[in-house]
C-alpha cells in the first residue's frame, strides 16, 4: 500500500530538511496563496520495514544565487505576486556537513551587507 502525504516549505531561504519513506515519490509542488508557503505532495509506501530517508532542501527567489552543486527540484509561483519560489536539494555530503552550509550562508549576507 502508499499514501500521498502534504509537507510544506517555507519561504524564508534557510535549509528545511524532511523525512520520507525509502522509495518516495514527489507528485506535485505548488505556492498556495492562503497558507504562504510552499506544499510537497509525496506518494510513500506504508510498509513499516522501509527505512528512511533524510532530504534537505532550501527555496530561493529569482536571481538570488545558489551554490553549483544544489539540484533544481522545482519552481512554485505565487500567482497573486509575479514571485516566483526556487526549490533546490542540497547533496546528501554537503547535508552530512552541516557546518559548511552555513559557513556559505554566512558568506552570502556578509556580501549583501558589502553592497
Amino acid at each position: 500500500m502508499k499514501t500521498i502525504q502534504k509537507l510544506t516549505l517555507t519561504t524564508d531561504e534557510q535549509a528545511q530538511t524532511l523525512s520520507f519513506k525509502e522509495g518516495y515519490r514527489i507528485v506535485r509542488i505548488e505556492y498556495l496563496v492562503t497558507e504562504k508557503r510552499i506544499c510537497m505532495w509525496v506518494e510513500v509506501p506504508l510498509r513499516a520495514d522501509i527505512g528512511d530517508v533524510r532530504k534537505t532542501y532550501v527555496v530561493k527567489k529569482t536571481h538570488e544565487p545558489v551554490p553549483a552543486e544544489f539540484q533544481h527540484v522545482y519552481t512554485a509561483i505565487d500567482l497573486l505576486k509575479p514571485e516566483a519560489f526556487h526549490i533546490f536539494e542540497l547533496p546528501a555530503e554537503l547535508e552530512a556537513t552541516k557546518p559548511s552550509w552555513g559557513r556559505w550562508r554566512a558568506s552570502e549576507q556578509e556580501r549583501e551587507v558589502a553592497a
